[in-house]
């Protein structure tokens, strides 16, 4: 009996997120207090496969000028996808994850924070975290009044796991008007034991907010999606979008 296209289809996405996101052994952290994002950190997100999608969307940017000097990475992981940048004068890397080490470099900043408490100045670990980033970006909070802000951010496999809606609109505030985003997300795909009850359960979801906080698209790419398959709104997305200047 051959099978029917909705059942092939059903198989396809259970092999493409077994192949994505399986639990990769060895490695693991096995300190009884240790966090779940920790255990996890940077060791079950398909980072070849991250690479391979966005190297290029990198690319085109940079040919354009559009990356910028300052990069915020939300939901680093522990191999950041923008380090896949060219290194450049002046330009620097802010990485934001739950489990970061807190380390860097004079090109990156690995700051702990879990990404909902942006822009929460009632969180110590947000106040800290600020501090870290101004200490960075060689600013003093008491008396420097400028205000740095990022060319571009970018999030990798993060929108499952966090109020997707409360992130979004806690870093665009610190992105510059004409500043861009990018996206790669997978809706119901991961640890499914980590995802937020809000986390992004359907791309269409992802294009209202970003057209609320005056995105517009550029470029969105569904590279797994079957061919012949028009329904984009669970599919892998990589996505680019400019927050245009309102008159």
């Amino acid at each position: 009996m051959p099978l029917s296209w909705p059942l092939i289809r059903m198989i396809l996405v259970l092999m493409l997120n077994w192949l994505f996101y399986r639990p990769i052994p060895g490695n693991r952290l096995d300190r009884g207090d240790t966090l779940p994002w920790q255990e996890y950190w940077g060791e079950t997100y398909a980072p070849e496969l991250k690479q391979r999608l966005l190297k290029p969307v990198f690319g085109r940017l940079e040919a354009e000028e559009k990356i910028g000097k300052l990069i915020i990475d939300v939901g680093s992981g522990a191999s950041p996808v923008t380090q896949l940048l060219k290194t450049k004068p002046g330009r620097k890397r802010v990485c934001v994850d739950i489990a970061a080490d807190n380390g860097g470099s004079l090109e990156e900043l690995r700051v702990q924070l879990d990404a909902e408490k942006v822009g929460q100045f009632s969180a110590l670990s947000f106040r800290k975290a600020i501090l870290r980033v101004c200490a960075f970006l060689e600013i003093n909070p008491k008396t420097d009044e400028r205000t740095e802000r990022a060319d571009t951010i970018v999030y990798s496999d993060i929108l499952n796991y966090v109020d997707f809606r409360k992130v979004l609109s806690g870093f665009v505030k610190y992105l510059k008007p004409d500043g861009r985003i990018i996206v790669l997300n997978l809706p119901h795909r991961g640890n499914r034991s980590l995802f937020s009850d809000k986390g992004l359960k359907d791309n269409r979801q992802l294009y209202a907010s970003l057209e609320e906080h005056h995105f517009e698209i550029e470029h969105k790419a569904f590279p797994k999606r079957p061919r012949n398959e028009t329904d984009e709104s669970e599919e892998l997305i990589v996505l680019v979008a400019r927050r245009y200047v309102q008159d």
